[in-house]
């Protein structure tokens, strides 16, 4: 296959981009054609540094020689690679995850670190490396315990045993890095151990997609996608590797926008955009923010003006990928300018439980 995209030396100034693919993106990537139209189309918007190819989701395993391949194709392009880890045996029903207690779940559970470890030599966990399980073997293994105290004690065993130790044993050389969600109060109910886990990885990963503050159901506020990045730096300095957000649950062009922005602004070194499918969806013109053109700062209309048809149309692909490469261009010289963040310190005991929003709270006026 004739290599149409060049290797080009074209970053970012400031940060790095990365795009994670799902398993099931993964999968489509098996036919080069398909792979080349998509990613000619978000490389034409968007400066892409990586690429996560995701090896299992859903208990759905991506084929070696697919994998291979896609390496070959990002390589080729100056891209680089890096394995990805989606723990859930059926993310729709519920986000189920592996039972860590469930003896065939845990072989598993090491064999799919394994294989990941021999085709990288890094790879990340996406933020369902926990557990949901009250299984009779759960309620057996937790004893008089609080499920809390089970289960934090259970991951941070899984993290070692299973995943990290298995995977150093079959490539020396890899990375295993942890992404923790956007929980901030609550990691701790499901077993993501913010104590004992990021010493055993090494490094971890910022959820700051925060979506819509009033409509989603986790209500998290905007300033949110910056104050976490900050508290993982402190709870693994020089360890918090960037910050990932996904167009998910954002009316508005604004709010997807404002969360690449508030992710760079606290100085997250590297960005990753999920998932390598959505930059398809093309962008609808009623997610201008009801007040743009009022002040807004993602200015709808000049984003579309260089691709604009001749007839002042919209272009053919006006895809999430333009939106992204946009907010990236309009941000990167203001993220040079600035020195590091500095702030009140605040103070968040592993384990605690408190007010959801107290620390990232805003007041719009």
């Amino acid at each position: 296959m004739t290599v149409t995209v060049p290797h080009t030396t074209d970053r970012y100034k400031n940060f790095t981009v990365a795009v994670y693919c799902t398993v099931y993106d993964v999968q489509k990537m098996a036919d080069l054609t398909w792979l080349e139209q998509r990613f000619d189309v978000i490389s034409r918007y968007v400066k892409v540094n990586k690429v996560y190819l995701e090896t299992h989701r859903d208990a759905v395993i991506a084929p070696e020689a697919t994998l291979i391949q896609a390496k070959q194709f990002f390589a080729a392009r100056g891209v680089e690679t890096s394995g990805g880890i989606t723990y859930t045996v059926n993310e729709r029903n519920r986000f189920q995850t592996y039972c860590y207690s469930n003896p065939e779940h845990r072989q598993k559970v090491r064999e799919i670190a394994e294989y990941t470890a021999r085709l990288f030599d890094a790879f990340i966990l996406d933020d369902f490396f926990f557990t949901n399980c009250k299984c009779p073997l759960c309620i057996a293994a937790k004893g008089e315990r609080s499920w809390t105290e089970f289960r934090l004690a259970q991951m941070a065993e899984a993290a070692h045993n299973l995943v990290v130790g298995p995977a150093k044993a079959v490539n020396p050389r890899v990375k295993v890095t942890i992404k923790y969600p956007n929980w901030y109060e609550h990691f701790q109910g499901l077993g993501f151990n913010l104590e004992a886990g990021p010493p055993i990885f090494d490094g971890i990963y910022t959820g700051t997609e925060t979506r819509d503050p009033v409509f989603s159901n986790q209500h998290l506020q905007a300033y949110h996608g910056y104050s976490i990045v900050r508290y993982f730096e402190n709870i693994k300095p020089g360890g918090n590797q960037g910050g990932w957000v996904d167009p998910f649950g954002s009316y508005f062009l604004d709010r997807y926008a404002e969360q690449l922005w508030l992710t760079l602004f606290a100085k997250a070194p590297e960005i990753t955009l999920f998932h390598f499918g959505q930059f398809e969806r093309p962008l609808d013109p009623k997610q201008r923010a009801p007040w743009q053109g009022n002040g807004s700062s993602f200015d709808f209309d000049a984003m579309l003006a260089p691709w604009l048809q001749a007839d002042g149309s919209w272009p053919a692909e006006t895809s999430l990928a333009m939106a992204a490469g946009y907010a990236f261009e309009q941000i990167d010289p203001v993220i040079g300018a600035l020195g590091n963040p500095v702030g009140v310190a605040s103070y968040k005991p592993f384990h605690s439980l408190g007010e959801d929003f107290l620390h990232s709270y805003q007041i719009w006026r």
